[in-house]
């Protein structure tokens, strides 16, 4: 009962993370988007602190195959094709069938599937946590 209760949590926790991602990057038919950026600069004088977070280095895995049991490493193409497809992309660090997963998303809490289409072995720097036995990385760097 508690593996088909996880199972399910899962699942949810995975559609309701590609819909908000997919109604969040979707623009509407006929609107004009436009984009403003803008730039901040320290006070003079001021010291900007550089943020220092942990690095873990894995391969990249599809959560999905991972979660059935045939999590390998993606290589460029694989990884970019699921990208592509709205698949959502996980780092393995240890075995590829049996390592913890991290679960990576940009500081602005964004997908980071773009950073990892690269697929491969990856090592990423940034804010490592766990929140519900889930476990993320708040991507500072992806090399």
């Amino acid at each position: 009962m508690k593996k088909i209760f996880c199972t399910l949590a899962a699942l949810a926790f995975i559609a309701g993370t590609t819909v908000a991602q997919t109604s969040h990057t979707t623009p509407r038919a006929g609107v004009k988007t436009t984009t403003t950026t803008t730039t901040t600069t320290p006070a003079k004088g001021a010291t900007v602190a550089k943020t220092k977070g942990k690095s873990i280095k894995g391969n990249v895995v599809s959560v999905m195959s991972y979660c059935a049991g045939k999590g390998t490493a993606l290589t460029k193409e694989q990884a970019t094709e699921l990208s592509k497809r709205g698949e959502m992309l996980g780092v393995v660090v240890g075995a590829a069938k049996s390592g913890k997963i991290y679960l990576v998303c940009n500081a602005d809490g964004t997908s980071a599937a773009s950073k990892l289409a690269n697929g491969g072995t990856l090592t990423i720097t940034g804010k490592i946590w766990s929140k519900g036995g889930i476990n993320l990385i708040t991507a500072e760097s992806v090399q």
